[in-house]
């Protein structure tokens, strides 16, 4: 029997991102909506189970860690029926529930708004954010423009992984995530030109080549940003990663944080471009 333990931790981060990346792609390239629905709704569960251990470790019983999770799954529901006017109702009625929930069950606890403000950027930063996925697969060229952004990011990650690796000597931002470089984040951006504008002109074709290229490299410098962002949050509460759910990965936030905000800057440059979008 193979013991995953036992590997190196590049070869456990290999096989388990194939692992996961495979299914995925297949779903998203062949899958009906609904499935993507399925999808972003099991993303967007796991996600906030393992923000609210982060931020709220011992803080709050079980059958509330629950119901926050179950509620933060309006927002791919709301975004898959309603669009961009149905995600941004979700938003609304979240937070009214959040306050109704203070209101009613706990009007004594002084910590009760900072404890909803935390938890409320948890359904900003997770459920809200991948919900944008669900808006560009409504777009006419839906499909081509999901793949397109994660070819982005993939190649920026990969980038930055192996030109940081190779050449890397300059730190990035060494107070938030020590390993990163500047010769990392170049060679990066320069992977996410390269793979995106190649696959933009051959496979979607709607926009000119500087179109793509500068919506290349902006994916690439708001990708390198989210994994900042999240970089930053675990350092201040003190975690390595947000859970050891994938092995060489770390927690499923640590593998999606580049794409949080790089899937609602793609339906921004879709609204600009008209794509057919509701």
């Amino acid at each position: 029997m193979w013991d995953w333990r036992q590997w190196n931790s590049h070869k456990q981060r290999l096989v388990t991102g194939l692992s996961m990346a495979i299914p995925v792609l297949i779903l998203l390239a062949f899958g009906p909506y609904w499935s993507w629905c399925l999808l972003l709704g099991l993303a967007a569960g796991v996600g906030l189970w393992e923000y609210q251990r982060m931020v709220l470790p011992s803080e709050l019983p079980q059958h509330w860690r629950f119901g926050y999770i179950l509620l933060g799954l309006v927002f791919p529901s709301a975004a898959a029926m309603g669009g961009a006017t149905g995600l941004h109702s979700a938003l609304v009625f979240c937070l009214f529930a959040g306050f109704l929930t203070l209101l009613f069950f706990s009007p004594q606890d002084s910590q009760g708004i900072a404890k909803l403000s935390r938890l409320s950027l948890g359904w900003l930063y997770i459920p809200y954010l991948l919900s944008y996925v669900l808006l560009i697969g409504q777009a006419d060229q839906g499909r081509p423009w999901i793949f397109f952004t994660l070819i982005v990011i993939v190649a920026s990650d990969a980038g930055a992984f192996y030109t940081g690796k190779r050449l890397g000597q300059h730190k990035l931002y060494e107070r938030v995530s020590p390993k990163k470089t500047l010769e990392g984040s170049a060679g990066g951006l320069l992977a996410s030109l390269l793979f995106g504008t190649l696959f933009g002109i051959l496979f979607i074709g709607t926009a000119s080549i500087g179109e793509f290229l500068f919506l290349s490299g902006f994916l690439a410098i708001v990708g390198q940003l989210g994994d900042l962002v999240e970089s930053l949050m675990k350092r201040l509460y003190g975690k390595k990663d947000s859970s050891n759910l994938l092995p060489g990965h770390g927690g499923l936030l640590d593998r999606l944080d580049s794409l949080f905000f790089a899937f609602p800057a793609t339906w921004f440059f879709l609204q600009w471009l008209d794509q057919g979008l509701p």
